[in-house]
């Protein structure tokens, strides 16, 4: 709604991308990490090394991504993270940097670096 006049605004996005807009606030800071690397094009394989998780736990919340924004395919939410990433003020969807939610409770760390300790 325009504050102004109360019209209805347009969010110039395809249905399912617009749908998806208000879902993404349930999305976990892990999750929201993997979105924004599925925007910039990252396989499974690259999104793993990068946030330091396994294949299998990046599939798992590509898979959980897809079902909370109603997603049919990695393409629309890559798109999605995308257009996201570059509207004014979408950077708030993203954490500040994949090492905030490296180790995030109960996340798989996989290849992470202990150093020894459990």
């Amino acid at each position: 709604m325009c504050p102004a006049c109360g019209a209805r605004r347009r969010s110039g996005l395809p249905g399912p991308l617009a749908a998806a807009l208000p879902l993404s606030r349930d999305l976990t800071p892990r999750e929201r990490a993997v979105l924004r690397l599925l925007g910039l094009g990252y396989d499974n394989r690259s999104i793993a090394r990068e946030m330091q998780i396994s294949e299998r736990t990046v599939k798992r919340f590509v898979t959980a991504i897809l079902a909370k924004l109603g997603f049919r395919s990695r393409l629309q939410a890559g798109l999605f993270a995308l257009i996201v990433a570059s509207s004014p003020g979408g950077g708030e969807l993203w954490p500040e940097s994949l090492m905030d939610v490296a180790g995030a409770a109960g996340d798989d760390v996989g290849a992470h670096d202990t150093g020894g300790e459990i």
